[in-house]
């Protein structure tokens, strides 16, 4: 072939490396995520690795029931759990008076009444996901664990409710109600 023959091969080669070819010419011409941005949303029914849920809102699973028996057995493991990870702000009876609302703002009393009329599924989602100050209890704990928390609050919350109801009467010993009520606690 002679020096003329190369010219063309040699071309288009060129012209299929360029920026403007399909195949991009170096990295930072891919799509990728970049800082402060949102990453991609899993693909619908993807199962997540490690099988952590992908709760984004407390909201989305109010109507969640849990798989395993809230009974006293989850309840005292829930009680092992709530020592370790939720004393320091809501305190060792649950009225939002642990030691970290000394220095930030106080945490929910688990006892009020407005958390006590939530559902399982919406104390589930809040561990889950967060709260308004609440950090995401996902990474730390695993499914069975917060509800085994959820069976421990509910506990509890069946030693008594307290706070003012909406229509302004206390509400001083009423058990968890399973209805949603109120705005977000």
């Amino acid at each position: 072939m002679t020096a003329r023959g190369w010219i063309v091969p040699c071309y288009l080669a060129l012209a299929a490396c360029s920026s403007n070819g399909k195949w991009p010419a170096s990295m930072e011409q891919q799509p990728a995520v970049q800082p402060l941005e949102e990453a991609r949303p899993a693909p619908s029914g993807s199962i997540p690795l490690g099988g952590v849920e992908t709760v984004v809102d407390r909201d989305d699973v109010e109507d969640l029931k849990s798989p395993i028996p809230l009974d006293a057995v989850a309840a005292a493991r829930g009680a092992k759990i709530y020592a370790a990870h939720c004393v320091s702000c809501h305190g060792s009876s649950a009225g939002g008076d642990g030691k970290v609302s000394d220095k930030f703002p106080q945490a929910p009393n688990l006892r009020h009444y407005s958390i006590c009329k939530r559902t399982d599924g919406f104390i589930y989602g809040t561990l889950t996901a967060g709260g308004r100050a609440m950090p995401t209890m996902r990474e730390g704990l695993t499914s069975q664990n917060r509800w085994d928390l959820v069976a421990y609050i509910r506990l509890l919350q069946k030693e008594g409710c307290t706070g003012a109801a909406p229509g302004g009467s206390n509400v001083d010993n009423g058990a968890p109600s399973a209805q949603p009520q109120g705005g977000t606690p």
